[in-house]
């Protein structure tokens, strides 16, 4: 086990989850593009070449727990804890059981939760805070054939304001809610240009739009329990 990294004063620290791939990778560079110390956590998928990539599978009971010591372990301080690492599975109602349930929920919504509650001495220490990657599917609006996902993300976004009350003033706690950023790479470019449509903005946004309305959370300091749709005017188009 290697020492702890004292950092310095003025250097902050950051650890992303779900940081191997897609939306989680791009908040993991931009913040260390940003001049951020960065711990990269990651399960299936490798950590940004020059991060600290720490593996956990969050989905298991002791994961938060385990990714907890591992950060403790090499830092002494945590400024912002971002929670990214998320599953998305379309699952209508007759393919729905109880196991395919509890995956979307262990992962997107107890996770979190279990990961902020093993770190709360250093991000109370910091006077830090919490960035919940949610989606707009659940935070704002339901989606069809996704009843499971969208439960998991609605759960968090509640979570997040729970917290937000909870641990406030010491530690500030937020959302954002992504629309469509980054497309699945099997999306038909049918869909693609269908679904653009349906954006005010008349485009998909990037992981960037994402990674920089993480940054402004993390430098706001006024406010907390706020869910931050990042969608170009999605939401406003109504159900999915």
């Amino acid at each position: 086990m290697t020492a702890r990294t004292r950092t310095p004063t003025r250097q902050r620290v950051a650890l992303v989850t779900g940081a191997g791939v897609r939306v989680g990778r791009a908040i993991a560079r931009d913040l260390a593009a940003s001049g951020w110390r960065v711990a990269a956590h990651h399960f299936r998928h490798r950590a940004p070449p020059g991060l600290l990539g720490l593996r956990a599978d969050l989905a298991a009971p002791d994961g938060p727990e385990a990714l907890a010591a591992a950060f403790r372990a090499r830092f002494d301080r945590l400024d912002l804890l971002v929670c990214s690492a998320s599953g998305f599975e379309p699952l209508p109602l007759s393919r729905l059981d109880a196991a395919a349930f509890d995956a979307q929920m262990d992962l997107n919504a107890r996770a979190p939760l279990l990961l902020a509650r093993a770190l709360l001495p250093l991000l109370g220490r910091a006077r830090g805070s919490i960035v919940n990657v949610l989606d707009i599917g659940g935070a704002f609006v339901p989606w069809k054939g996704y009843a499971a996902y969208v439960a998991s993300k609605a759960a968090l976004a509640r979570a997040t304001e729970c917290l937000a009350l909870e641990l406030a003033p010491r530690i500030r706690v937020n959302g954002i809610a992504p629309g469509t950023v980054l497309w699945p790479a099997r999306c038909p470019a049918a869909m693609r240009r269908a679904l653009s449509a349906r954006i005010p903005l008349g485009r998909a946004g990037r992981p960037a739009d994402v990674a920089q309305a993480v940054r402004y959370l993390a430098d706001a300091p006024y406010v907390t329990g706020a869910i931050l749709p990042v969608d170009g005017g999605r939401r406003l188009s109504g159900r999915g």
